[in-house]
C-alpha cells in the first residue's frame, strides 16, 4: 500500500475518540423585499407585527419638498420605554431609510435629512414595550425625483 492508500485508510478510520462534523440543513434567509415593496419592507422591519396610529409619535416633514435629495425629517416618540424609531419612504427602492436604537430612559428623538425619490408617504414607527406605533404623512416631491 502506497503512502496515499495508507493516508486514506487512516482518514477513513473512526475510533471511539473521534468527532463527527455534522452540518445542519441550510436555512435560507428571509428573502429581502423587492425594490419598492413597501408593505413587505415594513413587515420585515417590524418582525411581522402590525403598527397602529398614535398621537404619541410626532413626525415633522414638509408636505411639499422642493428638493427630494435633502428632505429634513424629525421624529419624536413620547411613548415610555421607546427602544427603536424607524423611518420609511413608500416610493423609495429601499423603503427603510433609517433605524435608531435607544437605551431605556433616553429621549427618543431624531433629526435627519433623507432622499425621497418621488411623491409618496413617509412613515415613522416607534417600538415601545414590544408594540409598534406610528404616524404617516404624504410628501410631494418637486425636484430630484420622478414625481
Amino acid at each position: 500500500m502506497g503512502l496515499c492508500g495508507a493516508l486514506m485508510a487512516w482518514l477513513g478510520q473512526s475510533g471511539s475518540g473521534s468527532a463527527t462534523l455534522r452540518r445542519s440543513p441550510a436555512v435560507p434567509p428571509d428573502k429581502p423585499p423587492s425594490p419598492g415593496d413597501f408593505p413587505k419592507a415594513v413587515s420585515q422591519a417590524l418582525r411581522g407585527q402590525p403598527w397602529q396610529a398614535s398621537d404619541s409619535i410626532r413626525l415633522e416633514v414638509p408636505q411639499l419638498a422642493e428638493n427630494g435629495a435633502i428632505v429634513p425629517i424629525a421624529v419624536e416618540s413620547l411613548l415610555p420605554n421607546t427602544r427603536r424609531i424607524l423611518v420609511f419612504a413608500e416610493k423609495n427602492p429601499g423603503p427603510l431609510l433609517a433605524e435608531f436604537h435607544f437605551e431605556l430612559g433616553a429621549d427618543a428623538w431624531v433629526s435627519l435629512r433623507v432622499k425621497l425619490n418621488e411623491t409618496g408617504s413617509v412613515l415613522a414607527v416607534a417600538e415601545s414595550e414590544g408594540h409598534y406605533y406610528g404616524v404617516q404623512t404624504a410628501v410631494r416631491v418637486m425636484v430630484g425625483g420622478c414625481g
